[in-house]
């Protein structure tokens, strides 16, 4: 059986990437909308904003994973802890944090306090992403159901 048999149950899951770069950004929308996943753009502070602004109350998984820049995880940090804070019903959808060693060590505060689930290695490979994508179906069973049936439609 191969990967993409065995990722069959992405088909049509939501997951959300915060990139500012445009090419980072569609090398690795293109690799996950090939196994079937819609991607949401978050490409800027003020796209991340308005959707963390629309799930503050929110009790519904939307996202099946958020990959996060580290330049975007620094600006958004202390507007990230309030709502977390307030709901954090958020923190179930896993975080993986994309970046240079030297971007991510300047979001260190955020690593420490466990935010991100996983850090990708740079240059993000096809096979790091193969098995985050395995990863989370494993995790998808432990967390519950996030069919669009049991997700808040956009």
């Amino acid at each position: 059986m191969t990967y993409k048999d065995q990722l069959m149950w992405l088909q049509g899951k939501k997951i959300a990437i915060c990139e500012a770069d445009s090419a980072r950004f569609a090398v690795l929308s293109n690799f996950l909308k090939h196994y079937g996943l819609e991607v949401i753009a978050l490409n800027s502070q003020e796209t991340m904003l308005a959707d963390l602004e629309s799930r503050r109350y929110s009790t519904h998984r939307t996202y099946i994973a958020v990959f996060i820049s580290a330049e975007l995880a620094k600006a958004m940090e202390p507007l990230w802890m309030e709502i977390t804070h307030m709901n954090p019903k958020i923190l179930q959808t896993p975080l993986i944090l994309m970046g240079s060693n030297s971007e991510k060590r300047s979001v260190q505060s955020l690593i420490d306090l466990g935010y991100f689930k996983y850090t990708s290695p740079e240059p993000m490979t096809a096979t790091f992403v193969l098995r985050l994508l395995r990863r989370l179906n494993r995790w998808k069973a432990m967390r519950g159901d996030i069919t669009p049936a049991a997700t808040l439609e956009k």
